[in-house]
């Protein structure tokens, strides 16, 4: 892709990869986030219903993720 019209556009392709990322991760439903009836675990520690890495965190950290990757990709030096 043109990397003029990504570096113009920053934040609509971080939101792609970002709900790309969010959608498949919902579809696999690892176990660290999804009890065995398709509910997601609560917050917590201590018991084994709970995580230490909810949803809501996983898609801050996924957000961030995904922003950095478009910063380092329209800066990432043409190797020829």
């Amino acid at each position: 892709m043109n990397n003029a019209f990504i570096r113009k556009n920053i934040n609509t392709f971080a939101i792609i990869i970002f709900l790309l990322s969010f959608i498949i991760l919902n579809y696999i439903q690892p176990g660290f986030l999804y009890n065995q009836d398709g509910s997601l675990r609560s917050f917590g520690l201590g018991h084994r219903r709970k995580t230490i890495l909810p949803i809501w965190l996983l898609s801050i950290i996924l957000g961030i993720l995904s922003y950095l990757f478009i910063l380092y990709y329209i800066t990432l030096p043409k190797f020829r």
